[in-house]
């Protein structure tokens, strides 16, 4: 229904772009951390994915973890943090979902 309405459904962000729903779950070693945001997809993967790192870090974890974080989205794409190009340009859709997995010091 919400699809049906497109502008309708939100009159306050007429000078918006469209917002796509993406699912991202993070591997960790003893559980999955799952978090859903809304996005532009025009918005660069790198800005996305240091807003998600902001999320998945906000309780220090990070000492735990590398520097080097895989990213995979659900249709198999390998990305890198670096990556510029914008979520829609990447293959991401509504309702997509990115894989995170954050390597443990010491290789495992």
């Amino acid at each position: 229904m919400n699809q049906l309405l497109g502008q309708n459904s939100a009159p306050n962000r007429n000078d918006q772009p469209h917002a796509i729903s993406v699912n991202v779950v993070v591997n960790l070693q003893q559980a999955n951390l799952n978090l859903q945001t809304s996005i532009d997809p025009e918005i660069p993967f790198n800005v996305f994915i240091n807003g998600i790192k902001e999320q998945i870090f906000a309780q220090r974890m990070q000492a735990q973890y590398e520097e080097t974080i895989e990213y995979q989205l659900g249709n198999g794409s390998n990305l890198q943090q670096n990556e510029s190009r914008t979520l829609q340009l990447l293959g991401f859709t509504n309702n997509c979902t990115l894989y995170v997995r954050l390597k443990l010091k010491g290789g495992q």
